[in-house]
Formats: structure tokens, C-alpha cells, sequence
């Protein structure tokens, strides 16, 4: 068999002959340290055997933790190696492949048979070819999603996530592209919906408590309304995973005022209000009725034109005793 050149990929830093020297030190000691692994898998099989047919292994853990302390290793890597030894049986080791290697294809059936074939045109394994094989994350990542599943197992702890969002939704250019993207609008603004929710029910509720303190004559002159905050929050029938941003504004904007409203109304000192007050107050529901009928008129019709009439209500209000 005729050795193959080894050329190196950094010609200015090192002559062909010294890289091939590097490369074959770095080869026979990964092949050392291969040998060794699955030596001490082997002694750790020998000491526990696996048993079959699915039966629960006993005492596993207690004799090689015993054994782990007394030749100074750890008791998970000879555990490891315990497991790797036994997917891949001597006879089957290929000499010259990595046990990195081994180890990432120990779950395929046909390992004995992919081991001895390397993907592609290339001339040996590498661990991450390895893994990609056997449908596992590389440790480096080149495709898109390859690149996401590393994102995806970085950010699997919640507060991760939400760093790492914060972080990226800081660059405008990205936060412009996220935005860019319906689906990802609706999920954002669902949100913003559910927490606009949530700050109105604790409103809501705040409100109660406060009201709980006061007396019975305080009660009878200014009592809360009785539906509950739950009561008060009625989702409306809305699919919100389909939903566009639109539509959740709009029924974000009338739940929040619908909340405001009934937490305030049963607490109003109406006596003390003056006239002018009053005026102004009812002069402001009638332009938020206006609104609302315009509204209405636009998702029955589409029509979404203001009149001059409509136009002086809601800037200039109603002169309407």
C-alpha cells in the first residue's frame, strides 16, 4: 500500500514533512488513548456485566463509584466507557478510528457496517461527521439548522432564552427580519395581549382588596360590581395562534378599557364631581362611542373613510348637552 502524501494546509507555517510528523504524533496517541478507554470499558463490563432482555442492572453505580475512587478516574466516564465497550465488541473496533468516533455511532444498528465506510469522499472519520451520521447535534455547527439545534440546546433553560432573545432583539437589523415574519408578529403581540391581561386582572383585583378594608356604610354608598375578575377578562372566542397583530390590538385595547371601566365606576365619588367635570366626561364617551360605531361600520362594511361630521367629534367633541 502506497503512503499517501500528507500536505499541509498552512504551507507558510509548517513544510509538509513537519506537519505529516505532527499528524502522525497526534494519530498514534489518539490511537493510544482509544485503546485505553475501551480497555478500561472492557475491565468495567468484565467487573458489571450488562444484562440483557432489558433487565435493570444492579450495583452498577456502587462498584465502579468504589472502583472510580481507588484508581483515581471518575465514576460517569467509566460508566461511559462501560457502555461504549459493550456496543462495540472487539472483534468489530476498527483500529485507526477514533473511540470519539465509536461512541457517537453506538446506537445505530448497522454501526459494524457505517464504521467502515466514511461519508462522502473523505479518507477517515471525524467525530462531527460521526455524529451527523447518527442524527446527533456536531459540536461545530455548518448548516442553518445545525446552527439553530445548537441555539435551541443553549437556550433550553428559560432565563437562556430570554438573554439570549434580549441580546439578539437589541441589533435593529434582526429585530426589523423577526418582525418582517406574520407568524412571528402574532406571537409577539399575543404576548403583549396576555400580559396587558394579566396587569389588568391584578388591577382588578388590587381594587377588591382595597374596597375590602372599607366599611359596610362605605359599601352600601360605593359597592364594587360583582363579577369576578375572572368574570370581568372574558377571553373573546379568538383563535390567538392564527390571529394577525390587528386583531389583537383591537381586543387588547377595548379589554384593558372594559377593565379600567368596571374597576372604577363602582369606586366614583359622583357627589363630588362638578358640572364641568361631568360635561367633560360624558362629552369623551361620546366621542369613544364614535369611534367605536366607526369602527363597527368598517370591519361589517371595509369601508374605513371618516366623514367630516365623525372627524369633528373626535377632534373637537360633542356640544351635546
Amino acid at each position: 500500500m502506497v503512503r499517501q502524501k500528507i500536505i499541509s494546509p498552512f504551507p507558510k507555517r509548517f513544510t509538509d514533512r513537519q506537519w505529516s510528523r505532527f499528524v502522525k504524533q497526534g494519530r498514534d496517541l489518539i490511537q493510544e488513548e482509544s485503546r485505553i478507554q475501551f480497555e478500561l470499558g472492557d475491565i468495567a463490563l468484565k467487573m458489571v456485566p450488562i444484562v440483557e432482555n432489558g433487565a435493570r442492572d444492579r450495583g452498577v453505580f456502587t462498584v465502579l463509584d468504589r472502583y472510580a475512587d481507588t484508581i483515581g478516574s471518575n465514576v460517569n466516564t467509566l460508566i461511559w466507557y462501560r457502555h461504549v465497550a459493550h456496543a462495540w465488541p472487539p472483534e468489530h473496533r476498527v483500529p485507526g478510528v477514533a473511540w470519539t468516533v465509536h461512541e457517537a455511532l453506538d446506537a445505530l444498528e448497522d454501526r459494524f457496517e457505517i464504521i467502515q465506510h466514511p461519508p462522502g469522499t473523505a479518507e477517515r472519520w471525524t467525530r462531527d461527521m460521526a455524529l451527523r451520521r447518527a442524527g446527533r447535534l456536531p459540536n461545530r455547527p455548518l448548516t442553518r439548522e445545525e446552527k439553530l439545534d445548537r441555539v435551541r440546546v443553549l437556550t433550553r433553560e428559560n432565563e437562556g432564552a430570554l438573554g439570549a432573545v434580549e441580546e439578539m432583539i437589541r441589533r435593529p437589523d434582526v429585530a426589523h427580519k423577526v418582525m418582517a415574519n406574520p407568524e412571528n408578529q402574532r406571537i409577539l403581540y399575543r404576548a403583549h395581549h396576555e400580559q396587558r391581561m394579566e396587569a389588568a386582572s391584578a388591577r382588578f383585583a388590587a381594587a377588591q382588596e382595597r374596597d375590602d378594608g372599607n366599611n359596610d356604610e362605605d359599601d352600601a354608598d360605593y359597592p364594587l360590581a360583582e363579577e369576578t375578575p375572572q368574570q370581568v377578562i372574558r377571553e373573546p372566542a379568538v383563535d390567538y395562534q392564527r390571529a394577525s397583530r390587528e386583531v389583537l390590538e383591537l381586543i387588547g385595547s377595548g379589554t384593558t378599557f372594559l377593565v379600567d371601566l368596571q374597576r372604577m365606576i363602582p369606586q366614583l365619588h359622583v357627589g363630588e364631581f362638578t358640572d364641568r367635570e361631568v360635561r367633560a366626561v360624558l362629552d369623551n364617551h361620546r366621542r369613544i362611542r364614535a369611534a367605536l360605531d366607526w369602527c363597527d361600520s368598517a370591519l361589517a362594511t371595509g369601508d374605513k373613510t371618516m366623514d367630516e361630521e365623525l372627524a369633528r367629534i373626535l377632534t373637537e367633541g360633542d356640544d351635546e348637552p
